[in-house]
């Protein structure tokens, strides 16, 4: 496929163009699994499958396990941004509470576009140091299984580029580098900005206090300073498979964080976002017997038309 017909999925060539100011972690990440598949799953949507929805049925329970889970209906804009601030206070006290939180939000820039993510969990735990223990901030993110056995390569390569950049996210956020100020620009968070009455009335009381302590401004730099405070990040990444059944771990995947590898496969990655490469093809076929789209991929329909000649 040539990099015109390529383009011409585009319809006019303003779909990347509005995507990369929606980046994700995994959508970053599900580009190191199949790239022409996350392609097209931003193009025409993606029915959820049996896996995923077990997936999320394990990380609300997961969730659950530390605290009770506050549904809130959000219609304003202003409300949205005070929600996601909230989610980020909540469980950046439970944090510094327990040594634990799960479900973090954070946000960075990734080669000068911000994206968002969610790390399902964040733990802080303590090493041996020459004379007293050092306290670390450790990243594990939760991956279901349908069997039993270890993920392939490709599986674990898609989920460690996703822990990869949840630790640049948080590290951003930790050492300063991603600001309030630049979060107010991204979410275009007006000073004055208030909760609706609506929205206060779903918050637990103690919640609805802490708006009337404190203004939003406020919450921000709140929230900013607790990340600030959290201990250094360690390098080690985790990711966790569980069967889906039984919550059982199936296999742990142990990585670390390498700045020069990371910078490399981001520079790949967002070139693809900014429209100056096409997608590529998946890195097995196998993957394919998997795939919601093979009706739309251009890759999957010149191999069946070759293998047809």
């Amino acid at each position: 496929m040539s990099d015109e017909e390529f383009f011409d999925l585009e319809e006019g060539g303003g779909y990347l163009q509005e995507e990369i100011h929606h980046l994700s972690a995994s959508k970053i990440a599900d580009q190191f699994w199949c790239e022409m598949q996350t392609h097209l799953k931003l193009k025409y949507g993606m029915e959820p499958t049996e896996e995923m929805i077990a997936g999320s049925l394990v990380h609300s329970q997961l969730e659950e396990e530390l605290a009770p889970v506050i549904e809130i209906e959000v219609i304003t804009k202003e409300d949205h941004i005070l929600s996601y601030l909230l989610q980020q206070y909540t469980k950046l006290s439970m944090l510094v509470k327990q040594g634990i939180t799960r479900e973090l939000p954070v946000i960075g820039l990734i080669g000068g576009f911000t994206c968002l993510g969610v790390i399902d969990q964040v733990e802080l735990e303590e090493a041996q140091g020459d004379k007293n223990p050092i306290q670390y901030t450790v990243i594990s993110d939760y991956k279901t299984r349908n069997s039993r056995r270890a993920p392939s390569f490709v599986q674990k390569r898609r989920n460690r580029v996703q822990l990869q950049i949840y630790w640049h996210l948080l590290q951003g956020l930790i050492n300063g580098d991603y600001t309030s100020q630049l979060f107010q620009e991204y979410f275009e968070m007006d000073e004055a900005v208030q909760p609706s009455k609506d929205f206060l009335k779903q918050l637990p009381e103690e919640l609805q206090l802490l708006f009337q302590e404190i203004s939003p401004e406020q919450l921000l730099n709140r929230v900013f300073n607790l990340f600030t405070q959290l201990p250094s990040l360690s390098p080690e990444l985790r990711a966790i498979y569980l069967h889906r059944e039984d919550r059982q771990v199936v296999h742990i995947d142990r990585s670390f964080f390498h700045l020069e590898s990371f910078k490399i496969d981001m520079e790949w990655a967002i070139d693809y976002w900014k429209g100056e490469r096409m997608a590529n093809d998946c890195p097995q076929q196998w993957m394919c017997r998997y795939c919601q789209f093979t009706d739309e991929c251009p890759y999957f329909l010149s191999r069946y038309l070759r293998d047809e000649e």
